[in-house]
């Protein structure tokens, strides 16, 4: 069984023709929930709002509290899109440039490299929305 990642949020935006909600929910760091953090001073939290797609969108309005899961491997699969394969890519253009022109071409053709990949990232960006899914639901009271 696929493991669940919750997190709570409130509904901006309920876009019935899309069959979707934009929701804002507020990210804690690890020391989010440490009993010392208002002593700390270094507890952070920032507010993301993410796409959750939803079968029945006229469930929602917004200012709703709802909870906002997606399956942890398609955390991975984000992980290793965004930082691991620009790594592999920054690395292998880094080798294969580095013996033949030097450090400073090699460098850029890794940045550009890296840059290249992002922009081809950006051009799938329709395909990855429905692969890296976020489902919502709503709260019983």
């Amino acid at each position: 069984m696929a493991k669940i990642m919750e997190h709570e949020a409130r509904v901006l935006e309920v876009m019935a023709d899309q069959r979707c909600v934009d929701v804002e929910m507020i990210v804690s760091s690890a020391c989010g929930a440490c009993k010392a953090k208002g002593v700390c001073g270094s507890s952070e939290s920032e507010a993301r709002r993410v796409t959750a797609y939803t079968d029945h969108p006229e469930l929602y309005k917004e200012g709703d509290m709802v909870t906002v899961s997606i399956e942890q491997i398609m955390g991975y699969k984000a992980i290793v899109l965004s930082y691991i394969v620009p790594l592999v890519v920054m690395l292998l253009a880094l080798a294969l440039t580095h013996s033949r022109w030097g450090d400073l071409v090699a460098g850029l053709s890794a940045l550009g490299a890296c840059a290249l990949y992002y922009i081809i990232l950006s051009f799938f960006r329709n395909r990855l929305e429905k692969v890296i899914v976020f489902s919502v639901k709503k709260w019983d009271l």
